[in-house]
């Protein structure tokens, strides 16, 4: 199989990692406030596997199921899926969430591999970081929403 290939995006948050971590995890909230995956299903740890409905363009849905591989509470949280066999294209998507001085930084980011991944990355990562970038001033937002409830 070939080199991955990554398409990542950043954004600072300005709240504490546990706030960041419980917004990413609350999976029934999604419709309300997440326009990348616009719903997710499954247990809330790792080895799990979960049902995600996302959009690339904002309009068409595409349902499918990933396995959640790193369940690291206010920390990291990764999934990967794709089709395996024979190694035509997987992706891994990975969170990470470090604390800062004025917040967190998180990272979204998804590693393309098999056969298929240079082929499809230039497209992939043309749509992926535009969406990813949605999801995270999304996530900003929605934090900043649920702070202000609790204020």
């Amino acid at each position: 199989m070939r080199e991955g290939r990554v398409s990542s995006t950043e954004i600072a948050i300005p709240a504490r990692a546990g706030m960041v971590w419980s917004v990413l995890t609350d999976l029934d909230a999604y419709p309300a406030w997440n326009p990348f995956i616009r719903r997710a299903e499954g247990p809330l740890r790792a080895g799990a596997r979960w049902r995600l409905e996302l959009t690339l363009n904002g309009r068409a849905y595409r349902t499918v199921r990933v396995q959640v591989t790193a369940w690291e509470p206010g920390r990291r949280l990764t999934w990967r899926g794709g089709i395996p066999m024979p190694p035509l294209i997987t992706g891994t998507h990975d969170f990470r969430i470090t604390e800062t001085r004025q917040g967190v930084g998180l990272v979204q980011a998804e590693t393309f591999a098999g056969w298929l991944a240079p082929v499809l990355f230039p497209w992939l990562r043309a749509r992926t970081q535009a969406r990813f970038a949605e999801m995270n001033a999304a996530l900003r937002d929605e934090v900043a929403r649920r702070l202000a409830e609790t204020a």
